[in-house]
């Protein structure tokens, strides 16, 4: 199948080695003793105080043994100690972990390449917010991966005249929703002139440098021609500064579904312009128990819900509904897959 088809090209290697290179030397030369099939579905690196190095797959997870090796066996894998944590610390922040702090404050530190580090340990507060988080006990190390083609089998549901269709993706955690959404984006941005899309200006508010996995405001995962991205930046704050400064026909974003994000879903509406954005649901009945997301689906505000889902693997589109009161216009499971990224 070509790409104009929908295929889907996977790039695995190409991530992989750019992003060993954050790992101190004697972690990565385990990590690359790993069969190049395990390297090019890696998702996460977990590294956690006393406990065994686990590598995420998405479906499954798995440790690793010195000699890169695959195992269930604790007893055979490797086992990570405080000093091997502070050895990976030092090495992400190149040694300047307190210049980092800001960062932190978020739980995860953005990398070059799209790259992001989660941590977690000792949590520390001024009196009223988290100032920053010490004594650093886990570190999830998730690789940016893009996958290009998923969207283009979904685009003509989604798009209908000279404009982009207000739309919804719901699906439970780690089922591919944000690499799907981040490639409708890149394709709407840049044009599909097969499918009657020009290229139109779309504003993505990315407030956990997920989408386009910015590095110093710079997004480092291709996100289209005509896209403006404000990293880090709450929703309600961008929208309006999207709004009032870049034009946008399109704002997307990640995760809705508390009340202040339904309120700014509302403002985009009522600006005259379209939206997209994903939210943690198993399906749309499920969505429907949210107050927030029950506000907008049964005012008509959204005019496509996506379901993604894992019934043939990580992102498979399940179905797309034309709101909550039409038709189901898909309903095959595996139009598209989004096996390898778990965003």
């Amino acid at each position: 199948m070509n790409q104009a088809n929908g295929e889907i090209k996977k790039s695995g290697k190409g991530e992989w080695s750019d992003a060993l290179r954050f790992f101190p030397s004697d972690l990565r030369q385990i990590l690359a003793k790993a069969p190049a099939e395990v390297q090019s579905k890696l998702i996460e690196v977990r590294i956690r105080v006393n406990r065994p190095l686990e590598l995420n797959f998405g479906r499954y997870s798995s440790l690793i043994t010195p000699d890169g090796d695959l195992t269930t066996d604790c007893r055979r894998a490797v086992i990570n100690g405080v000093e091997d944590l502070r050895k990976t610390i030092n090495a992400l922040t190149t040694g300047s972990l307190y210049a980092l702090e800001n960062e932190l404050v978020q739980g995860y530190l953005a990398l070059p390449g799209g790259h992001r580090v989660g941590v977690t340990g000792q949590v520390i507060y001024d009196g009223v917010k988290i100032s920053t988080i010490r004594n650093i006990s886990s570190i999830n190390f998730r690789i940016a991966r893009a996958v290009t083609g998923i969207a283009r089998p979904v685009l003509p549901f989604l798009w209908k005249g000279k404009r982009f269709l207000k739309t919804l993706i719901i699906g439970p955690p780690a089922t591919g929703k944000t690499t799907l959404l981040r490639e409708i984006i890149r394709e709407v941005s840049s044009g599909v002139p097969s499918l009657g899309i020009p290229g139109i200006h779309v504003g993505l508010v990315d407030e956990r440098s997920e989408i386009a996995g910015s590095y110093r405001g710079i997004p480092q995962l291709d996100v289209g021609l005509r896209t403006d991205v404000l990293d880090g930046c709450s929703k309600r704050d961008g929208v309006y500064l999207l709004l009032r400064a870049m034009n946008p026909q399109l704002i997307a974003t990640d995760e809705i579904g508390r009340e202040d994000d339904i309120r700014v879903i509302e403002d985009i509406i009522n600006a005259g312009v379209s939206f997209i954005a994903t939210a943690h649901a198993r399906n749309l009945t499920e969505a429907m128990l949210r107050p927030g997301l029950q506000r907008i689906l049964r005012a008509g505000m959204v005019e496509r819900v996506v379901v993604v889902g894992n019934s043939l693997g990580i992102g498979t589109v399940e179905s797309i509904k034309a709101g909550i009161n039409g038709p189901e216009l898909l309903s095959a499971p595996g139009l598209t897959e989004v096996r390898e990224c778990s965003n």
